[in-house]
């Protein structure tokens, strides 16, 4: 059934008649005038539609006409199905809304804003028609990684740059909660706001909407909510799954098991006693939890593709708050989730940097690297996560795969992130940094760079 232009005109100057929300600048930068589509992908609720309004209210303030911001969101019941053949209809309905400006030449664009394209079947050729005609700045959002890589490879052929957002960083938990955040603020009262708002980033993650909520009653309600949208909306109903069980068991050990290595096999000699499932069956599920963002699975760090492409790879999850519900979580735990949380800042850097890359090392000696940075190819950083250094034998624990991986990778840069040690040692004329977390964290987001030098 074809959607009715009358409504598609309804649908472009409702929003265009409707205040824009109060936005929280992003830390992402998007190119507004580039003759490139401009592709957004990250996980449900991570602010890609506020992105959209940011940007909206970015052009408003350079004196674009609202009249040439349109914005459709895919989700909207009153367009689904939305079908290929209805983007003919959405260009029709602007026409003749605004027939001065749809034919304007080049400098004249249109700014087309579109809110999870996932959800359109076949979206990469009427995307690309879109784009082709000349009269449209083209931004697409979507919660799946394959906007990322194959859609656009295949389809758009280099008409399009991809950009993926997060929850939240640290750096802006801090500023959606107003809190200073330069220098001075470190050595003041402000210190102590800081390290309440990096609990709480630990125990809820960063998703906008949890950060905001008032209460930790509240923010409970709001991550489960979560979970259950993102699991119907994004899995079970996105991929047709069949065994829910199954992918709800899958969830549930990446989500208790965050930072560890995780085994396809081991899983599914585990899995098959109680549930039956094929290993193919399996691995899909595992792409569409990578696929839907909201997991991630970190290669090992090594010069051969091949033993890089079979060995076990280390699971993390997209937000702390989410592991709160899908899994269980314990004390003891720290360690990990401040893993998970020094593994989402280098997300965050590797978003902002198309150069840089994130692996894990092990040898056969079983020294592990919780993190092996690398930018243009050559190794830059290794990055180990350790909560508490003070037990007998931790320090020498967790510095000695460090040494050994600085010589056989060669490492530069030497780094022992913890939850409150500083300080700096040299060994074996290595250097070897010792950061808080926090400090860490708004280090790579490049807000105080200074701090943790």
């Amino acid at each position: 059934m074809r959607i009715e232009k009358r409504l598609m005109k309804e649908i472009i100057r409702e929003w265009q008649e409707t205040g824009l929300p109060e936005v929280l600048p992003r830390a992402i930068k998007l190119p507004t005038s580039i003759n490139k589509i401009i592709a957004i992908v990250g996980p449900r609720r991570s602010g890609k539609t506020y992105l959209l309004f940011w940007l909206a209210k970015d052009l408003l303030s350079k004196g674009v006409a609202r009249e040439k911001i349109i914005y459709i969101n895919f989700e909207d019941p009153r367009l689904l199905p939305f079908e290929p053949e209805d983007f003919e209809v959405l260009l029709n309905a602007y026409r003749e809304l605004y027939p001065e400006l749809s034919s304007g030449i080049v400098r004249d664009k249109a700014y087309l804003l579109l809110d999870e394209i996932q959800v359109v079947k076949n979206w990469e050729v009427a995307v690309r028609r879109l784009y082709d005609t000349g009269k449209f700045f083209v931004f697409i959002t979507g919660s799946s990684s394959k906007l990322l890589s194959y859609d656009i490879a295949t389809q758009l052929r280099g008409r399009a740059l991809t950009f993926e957002l997060f929850p939240f960083s640290f750096a802006e938990i801090l500023r959606a909660k107003r809190i200073e955040i330069n220098e001075m603020a470190l050595y003041s009262k402000a210190r102590f706001s800081i390290m309440k708002a990096f609990e709480e980033y630990l125990n809820y993650g960063g998703f906008p909407e949890v950060v905001l909520a008032e209460s930790d009653e509240l923010k409970w309600r709001i991550l489960k909510s979560y979970v259950e949208s993102m699991f119907l909306k994004d899995l079970v109903e996105r991929y047709e799954i069949r065994n829910q069980a199954v992918l709800r068991e899958l969830v549930k050990y990446l989500a208790t098991n965050i930072s560890s290595l995780f085994s396809v096999s081991a899983f599914f000699r585990w899995i098959k006693q109680a549930y039956p499932i094929t290993k193919r069956t399996l691995i899909h599920y595992l792409d569409y939890l990578e696929d839907a963002r909201l997991f991630f699975l970190l290669k090992k760090f090594s010069f051969s593709l091949k033993e890089q492409a079979l060995s076990p790879r280390k699971g993390y999850i997209a937000d702390l708050g989410l592991r709160q519900v899908f899994g269980h979580s314990y004390s003891q735990d720290l360690g990990k989730s401040l893993e998970n949380l020094v593994f989402l800042g280098l997300m965050q850097a590797k978003a902002k940097n198309p150069w840089l890359d994130v692996f894990f090392w092990k040898d056969s000696k079983k020294g592990e690297v919780d993190f092996v940075v690398t930018e243009r190819r050559q190794v830059s950083e290794l990055i180990q996560v350790c909560a508490e250094l003070a037990g007998p034998g931790v320090k020498e624990r967790e510095i000695k795969p460090l040494l050994v991986a600085a010589q056989k990778i060669k490492g530069r840069d030497l780094t022992i992130v913890t939850m409150d040690y500083e300080g700096e040692e040299v060994i074996d004329k290595k250097k070897i940094k010792f950061v808080p977390a926090w400090k860490w964290l708004l280090a790579k987001t490049k807000d105080i760079g200074r701090v943790a030098s």
